[in-house]
């Protein structure tokens, strides 16, 4: 019972006494005594149904009462369930203003209990800014409407990936997705094109096919370049054998050079023939290659946008 009664006391926010001048304070100025006294019933109620776990119930009691006296202590009471109710955005919002006013209209420990959520829902909540230029531009986060543009806000939001729309009519709609993490801030610029009247980046080919061409040539030149290096490798082999064969009596008429030898020779200009055709080859693929790529460079070219029936758009790309 000593725990209970603990927190029941904590609960009751009898609602700080009000000091002199009370009709001066901002969260009483306008407020009725009929209008207090019907708050405090339903905060009453509302704090015994929290006791019994009853969160919804008593989330439900406490905006009926600030519906008749919004105190920051009652809207205390709000953040308290909206955390058990594990609704961290909502909470971060009414937590703003039950403490709009500072320590003055809480009691001591309830204002050390606000900042110390505060700090905790730091963490749990990010935030999206959102920003448009362009008169008339429609601007959703989530399916729901937050800008009508120009304008620019900044939404609290729970971490992860949210959607953000913008169109207008005679306009192509923009989806972006913005990836949001807890205590931090996305930005979402929006800017929207006329239909009729876009651009596009387009190449005369797919890209792939300049870059293969490219790529071969090079892997051909590389082949040659090797059938060359063998080529000097067997030459080199051949005047070695020509030196220790013919050193003693030399070469000639009545000495000619031995077959093997003239094997070494004949297969190194055949292979000095062969790298250098393939040398060419691959040159001149290299050239092509280079050629095709200039040619399908990136062009910035008009492309027509018109309405489908489901509301999007189609393009049609111009030809070259």
């Amino acid at each position: 019972m000593g725990r209970l009664a603990t927190v029941a006391l904590a609960l009751a926010l009898a609602l700080p006494a009000q000091v002199a001048h009370a009709d001066e304070q901002p969260w009483v100025v306008g407020v009725s005594e009929e209008a207090k006294t019907a708050a405090k019933k339903l905060l009453a109620e509302g704090n015994e149904l929290f006791l019994e776990h009853k969160y919804a119930d008593a989330l439900d009691r406490y905006r009926k009462a600030i519906a008749r006296w919004d105190h920051p202590a009652i809207r205390f009471n709000v953040v308290r369930c909206l955390i058990q109710l594990d609704r961290p955005v909502e909470a971060a919002e009414n937590l703003d203003l039950a403490l709009e006013y500072g320590a003055a209209p809480l009691e001591e420990g309830v204002y050390a209990e606000a900042v110390a959520y505060q700090k905790l829902l730091v963490t749990q909540v990010g935030q999206v800014e959102l920003a448009c230029d362009q008169s008339g531009v429609v601007v959703t986060l989530d399916t729901e409407q937050v800008i009508a543009c120009p304008g620019r806000t900044v939404r609290r939001v729970a971490p992860g990936r949210h959607l953000v729309l913008g169109a207008k009519q005679g306009f192509q709609t923009r989806t972006e997705d913005v990836v949001v993490a807890g205590g931090k801030v996305a930005h979402a610029q929006i800017a929207l094109v006329p239909l009729g009247r876009t651009t596009a980046v387009v190449h005369r080919w797919p890209t792939w096919i300049p870059w293969v061409v490219f790529g071969g040539s090079l892997a051909v030149l590389g082949s040659g370049l090797l059938l060359e290096d063998f080529a000097a490798g067997r030459m080199s082999d051949y005047d070695r054998a020509l030196t220790r064969d013919c050193a003693a009596a030399g070469c000639g008429p009545g000495h000619p050079i031995p077959p093997a030898d003239q094997q070494l020779e004949s297969s190194a200009k055949t292979y000095g023939t062969v790298g250098t055709a393939v040398i060419v080859t691959g040159a001149a693929a290299a050239v092509a290659g280079g050629v095709l790529l200039y040619l399908n460079r990136g062009q910035v070219k008009d492309i027509e946008v018109g309405p489908t029936r489901g509301g999007g758009a189609v393009t049609f790309t111009t030809h070259f």
